[in-house]
């Protein structure tokens, strides 16, 4: 379907890179009520469509925008690589396999065989622009960072960008195991990039050791609500008033991120007030984004950082910088703002589409990044 427009596109390669991404697969279910109303206790809500189901969980969808951003916008032939746990002999196991595979990328199952743990699924609301959840991890919650084997992710590329997916989504992440891990795959390869998302924390505690992972990482990415929920944490859960003027919010932020982690970018997503990043205490880039009506901003999170890794990485394929530029500094604040621009450009065109894995046609996302102001 995208053949016509590919042959209008002004192509980036990226260079040989192989990106793994690492997280959560879940199976979801949709319910839309287009009324704008929730479900009252003991009452019952009509649907005027049937209940959608799609691939889902915060790996699968950043996995398939970026494979499809890659297919649609490089001419490199892409190598995305989803490590997460599913059951391949339930339905949701076989539903997801089928996803990856009509995608084009494949599912390594870090699955402990002796578990008989279905495959995670949940039911999703999705009323008047906003949406809730409704979980079973199954094999999610089993799901630790010892199940993943870094020689095989080190091993294939030149260049390997590790990316982790809902890190309040997976308990055996917490706690100084992905730390571990990270140390493990640093000390093994120099061409590694780590990037991370937090997602929303079900404990509402925001800790499991996640300032800790910050010095491993050169980016960590969340919305507004995950960067105000991690900072009122750190800060011994000093509550943020209604009076605070949100450039104060922000510059709290920067500080915050920027004393425990000096050199590790933060990306904060603000929903239609674009992205903002920073690094060492200081507000390094911002990007507005274009105003839409929002149909399902189910994985709109997922969409943008799989926009904004494209962005980074076809930056620096066009860049062509020296070994020693790179070692200087690997990640330049014009990477950054390629970064934001393609990410807001993607998760806006998500958001007009139903399904959090289901990629936005190549022309919006194009349409969406020509209109984007540059600050």
């Amino acid at each position: 379907q995208y053949s016509t427009y590919k042959a209008f596109m002004i192509k980036s390669r990226i260079e040989d890179v192989a990106f793994h991404v690492v997280g959560d697969a879940y199976v979801d279910f949709f319910c839309f009520l287009d009324d704008g109303g929730w479900p009252e206790n003991g009452g019952d809500s009509r649907l005027e469509e049937p209940v959608k189901t799609y691939a889902g969980g915060s790996s699968t969808n950043t996995a398939t925008h970026l494979r499809a951003l890659q297919r649609n916008f490089t001419d490199h032939s892409p190598r995305v690589f989803l490590h997460t746990v599913l059951n391949p002999e339930d339905h949701y196991g076989q539903l997801l396999l089928t996803h990856a595979s009509d995608q084009g990328f494949p599912i390594i199952n870090c699955r402990k065989k002796s578990e008989g743990l279905s495959t995670g699924h949940c039911i999703a609301i999705v009323s008047g622009g906003e949406r809730s959840f409704m979980t079973h991890q199954g094999c999610v919650g089993h799901f630790t960072a010892e199940d993943l084997n870094v020689h095989e992710i080190v091993n294939t590329a030149t260049d390997v960008h590790f990316h982790i997916a809902g890190f309040y989504n997976i308990p055996g992440f917490w706690n100084h195991q992905l730390e571990q891990k990270l140390k493990e795959l640093r000390s093994t390869t120099t061409n590694l990039t780590i990037s991370l998302v937090t997602q929303h924390d079900a404990t509402k505690e925001w800790d499991g050791g996640f300032d800790s992972l910050l010095p491993f990482l050169d980016f960590a990415i969340m919305n507004d609500l995950e960067a105000r929920n991690v900072v009122r944490r750190g800060q011994g859960n000093k509550a943020t008033t209604t009076e605070q003027f949100v450039e104060d919010e922000i510059e709290n932020w920067a500080n915050y991120f920027g004393s425990v982690s000096p050199h590790t970018y933060i990306i904060v997503t603000r929903g239609e007030h674009g992205a903002v990043a920073f690094k060492g205490k200081q507000i390094v880039a911002t990007q507005s984004t274009v105003a839409v009506k929002p149909v399902d901003p189910t994985g709109a999170g997922d969409a943008f950082t799989a926009g904004f890794i494209h962005g980074i990485w076809a930056w620096r394929a066009r860049c062509n910088r020296t070994t020693e530029e790179d070692d200087a500094e690997p990640w330049p604040i014009a990477a950054i703002i390629e970064g934001l621009r393609w990410g807001c450009a993607v998760g806006r065109a998500a958001v007009l589409i139903r399904g959090a894995s289901v990629p936005p046609h190549p022309e919006q996302i194009e349409k969406f990044r020509k209109s984007l102001p540059y600050h």
